[in-house]
């Protein structure tokens, strides 16, 4: 049936979920001034594009320079930009928590870096994309990907509305957390520690054991937290992927790639 599909119209389906990741992606900025967890949820929806491309492209054998190129523009924004934006009204929503009289147009040289920071997501998924375009790293991903990260500050702005956890909504409006987050996840996509492709190419335990490990328990955690689940995942796919790099750096001739 996929025969008779004609190759362009082939070409063009991965590049059309591309389109639809960035103009999630551009729709999420315009609701971050206004419903930061509505926005957040565009952001989830480019997740599915992104996703969605890649599938695409493997089904129809679709994969081209130019298609690799724009899928990155779109990540750059859905994952880079969009994200610090939610992550920027956190911020603020912090400064306003912790100061009264805060306000936009009287800021103090410290409120105005904390703000400002909030954009080094986007300065770092910038520079984690075109350095992975220009080098693949095979199974495994060199820093941690953009899409995990921006969807982390996804959820942040979603579970910052939705969730009724007092402890989780305290961390949400502490300045503190939201910067030692902010610096460690920019700082993950460009550091040249290898971590694990989550995409199954079969199904097989051996070939797949690590996979496993983070998706049985990833699974459980939606499936009882749902979407307030997403930073918990994230943040165990970092540790995973960091207790693997030190494990394999600490055993003599094992690829710390072949995950």
């Amino acid at each position: 049936m996929m025969a008779g599909i004609p190759r362009f119209i082939k070409k063009s389906v991965p590049n059309l979920f591309t389109m639809f990741n960035l103009l999630s992606g551009c729709i999420a900025i315009l609701f971050s001034f206004y419903d930061i967890a509505l926005a957040g949820m565009m952001i989830f929806l480019a997740g599915v594009f992104d996703f969605a491309d890649g599938l695409a492209a493997r089904i129809f054998d679709a994969y081209s320079d130019f298609g690799k190129e724009l899928d990155s523009l779109a990540d750059m924004v859905s994952f880079g930009v969009a994200p610090s934006f939610i992550l920027f009204h956190l911020l603020q929503n912090s400064l306003i928590i912790g100061n009264p009289f805060f306000a936009l147009d009287q800021l103090t040289v410290s409120e105005l870096l904390i703000l400002f920071s909030s954009f080094l997501p986007a300065i770092f998924a910038s520079l984690r994309l075109a350095r992975f375009n220009l080098k693949s790293s095979g199974d495994s991903f060199i820093g941690l990907p953009s899409p995990a990260a921006g969807l982390f500050f996804a959820s942040a702005g979603y579970i910052s509305i939705t969730s009724g956890i007092i402890w989780v909504q305290q961390a949400l409006i502490s300045t503190t957390f939201l910067m030692i987050m902010n610096i460690c996840l920019s700082a993950l996509m460009v550091i040249p520690v290898p971590m694990f492709n989550i995409k199954f190419k079969n199904f097989s335990l051996a070939d797949n054991k690590v996979r496993f490990i983070f998706a049985i328990p990833s699974i459980l955690l939606v499936i009882i937290l749902g979407l307030q689940s997403i930073p918990a995942i994230i943040l165990y796919y970092i540790v995973l992927s960091l207790l693997l790099f030190i494990t394999s750096k600490s055993a003599p001739g094992r690829k710390i790639n072949n995950y």
